[in-house]
């Protein structure tokens, strides 16, 4: 699929957007340290459905520079919002993957009228994963662990059984991984957990053991009917990676009941 770029600044900050397809446009955000071209193959099924897409790589990685030092996810947001400013877009869909659909909840709080839906592709944030899962995600993403460790610890922490995981035996940016976590941690829980008051639409895998479908099922008791949880059986948190074409059924699907409704 053909990208067109384009570059938008905000401050010191400088954010490249790669852009697909002439239909409503869709922003996706990828996961922690992880490029934009993760979320490639979904977005291909996107625009092949007749959407537009817009993926934006974040601060500090791929085309996109900035300062990473004293940052909160309310920064990150800033530099999304830009973004669908920049493209003059309209009350928009943001779909984020694991680290990203926190970056997108912190957008639709703190820019509510240019966020219609936001989507969540391994819902994260209160319910952590086991002591094991956490070590094996420290040997998946150090730059020192050998590949046979590395290999067992990526398809423990982040995919399903039987899936391919070469994508993400490698990508991982260390200085972003770093700077992301901490302006997570310097940013309250309650700032972005329920993503403002906006549409939600919960995917989960429910072989994610990095961020256990319990966080999905827990956010959509506390919004109630503002949400809508799907789960999809043998995917684990590499779901828009591992698993595109699930994803994009359910996302579709979603996206056509809610435009039913409006």
């Amino acid at each position: 699929m053909q990208y067109s770029t384009r570059t938008f600044t905000r401050g010191d900050v400088a954010l490249r957007v790669r852009l697909a397809g002439d239909g409503p446009l869709l922003c996706l955000l990828p996961g922690l340290g992880r490029p934009a071209e993760d979320l490639d193959p979904l977005a291909e099924r996107l625009v092949e459905a007749g959407y537009g897409v817009a993926l934006p790589d974040p601060r500090g990685s791929g085309g996109s520079t900035g300062p990473l030092d004293g940052l909160t996810l309310h920064d990150l947001a800033g530099d999304v919002a830009a973004v669908i400013e920049g493209l003059d877009a309209e009350s928009i869909v943001l779909i984020g993957h694991g680290f990203g659909n926190r970056v997108a909840r912190t957008v639709a709080a703190d820019h509510p009228a240019l966020v219609r839906l936001v989507v969540l592709l391994g819902c994260s944030g209160k319910v952590q994963p086991s002591p094991e899962i956490a070590e094996a995600i420290r040997l998946a993403q150090a730059v020192d662990t050998p590949d046979d460790i590395r290999a067992k610890a990526v398809q423990a922490a982040w995919y399903g059984q039987g899936r391919d995981i070469s994508v993400w035996m490698s990508g991982w940016s260390q200085p972003v991984m770093k700077a992301y976590l901490a302006a997570a941690a310097a940013t309250d829980i309650a700032d972005w957990w329920t993503a403002g008051s906006a549409e939600v639409l919960i995917v989960q895998g429910l072989a994610d053991v990095s961020a256990p479908p319990e966080n999905g099922r827990s956010l959509k008791a506390e919004i109630g009917s503002r949400a809508r949880l799907i789960e999809i059986e043998n995917v684990s948190h590499a779901l828009p990676v591992e698993a595109p074409d699930e994803v994009a059924e359910v996302i579709l699907a979603g996206l056509a009941s809610i435009s039913q409704e409006a």
